[in-house]
């Protein structure tokens, strides 16, 4: 497993950077129904469409993401669950499933599909560089634009704490400062 880490790293870097979100490509809300085992109830026109786009892109891949999120949503003590997948046009989207308060099911899921943001795929490529959760939040400050004073303040950290967070991540990723890492994360 370890002579293979760096390879998949590598590669999970580069799938990336080279998908740039755009969401579903339809119009409106993307809006499944589904049972407690993930089985499609009901859909919004949008979603119909979109759905049949990746089935025939991808057979398969939304059924087993829907099985999985609707799972853990079931699980969590919240009744919420994300998830990503790649849609049709292999561009990154969240799936969230939030259990419906119902009387008839109440073991039925709402799925709502959505274009992931930059947030959520640096988060991705960042865990790809192996850089640590709290990392992760000096980066996603930096890519909000904030100086190191507002992102000591935000993460309740000194700004020394900040500098530190960010060599590391500077030696990670392999850039030399705050531009170069955002160029690296979004581009």
């Amino acid at each position: 497993l370890s002579a293979v880490t760096a390879t998949l790293a590598a590669a999970t870097r580069a799938v990336v950077r080279v998908a740039h979100p755009t969401g579903p490509a339809t119009v409106g809300p993307v809006i499944v129904l589904a049972g407690l085992h993930g089985d499609l109830r009901a859909a919004t026109p949008a979603a119909a469409s979109w759905l049949a786009a990746v089935e025939d892109a991808a057979p398969g891949r939304f059924s087993q993401t829907l099985y999985a999120v609707v799972a853990q949503a079931h699980a969590a003590a919240s009744g919420t669950a994300r998830a990503r997948m790649r849609d049709a046009g292999n561009n990154w989207v969240m799936l969230q499933a939030s259990r419906l308060i119902t009387g008839d099911d109440p073991e039925q899921m709402v799925v709502t599909v959505e274009p992931a943001t930059t947030h959520e795929l640096a988060g991705l490529l960042l865990m790809a560089y192996g850089v640590t959760a709290r990392e992760r939040d000096v980066c996603l400050e930096v890519l909000s634009g904030n100086p190191t004073a507002e992102i000591a303040r935000h993460l309740f950290i000194s700004p020394h704490t900040v500098h530190d967070h960010l060599k590391s991540v500077f030696e990670k990723v392999g850039v030399g400062s705050r531009g170069e890492l955002v160029a690296r994360l979004v581009a």
